[in-house]
């Protein structure tokens, strides 16, 4: 089997709500390469769509986290995946996460994959994450 190695990115400081594109880009970059070597390839010659979804996944948390304070607990309510096309196994894609809603109570979170190489549009996730309150004892 494959050793899993991560290539590390240079970490971006988080300005404004555009900024959270890069900190998830940084995320993402590390954790692709070791989840593609790990995961085998599916009868399609792609990557695994279950890897696909926990990459989402991780993105999505660091990206709602540039907006939710530190303190309060998220948890993921509900996450949609869409496979548009396969990308190869060894291929570099690319993450563009947005927040799309920050609330009290609520935030949502938008991204798209796209293979590097041709920037075809891969795959496009959705998560809600609910923000628990503070307790006050």
């Amino acid at each position: 089997m494959e050793e899993l190695t991560a290539t590390p990115r240079p970490k971006a400081e988080a300005t404004s709500l555009n900024s959270s594109k890069t900190i998830a880009n940084d995320v993402f970059a590390e954790y692709f390469s070791a989840i593609s070597a790990f995961f085998q390839k599916n009868f399609y010659a792609s990557l695994h769509g279950g890897a696909v979804a926990a990459i989402a996944e991780m993105v999505s948390i660091a990206c709602a986290r540039t907006v939710v304070a530190e303190d309060k607990d998220i948890f993921l309510g509900d996450m949609s995946t869409s496979y548009l096309s396969g990308a190869p196994i060894h291929a570099e894609v690319m993450v563009d996460c947005s927040v799309v809603r920050s609330g009290r109570n609520l935030t949502v979170v938008a991204m798209e994959l796209k293979v590097k190489k041709t920037g075809q549009l891969a795959y496009t996730a959705h998560a809600t994450f609910y923000n628990m309150p503070i307790a006050k004892l």
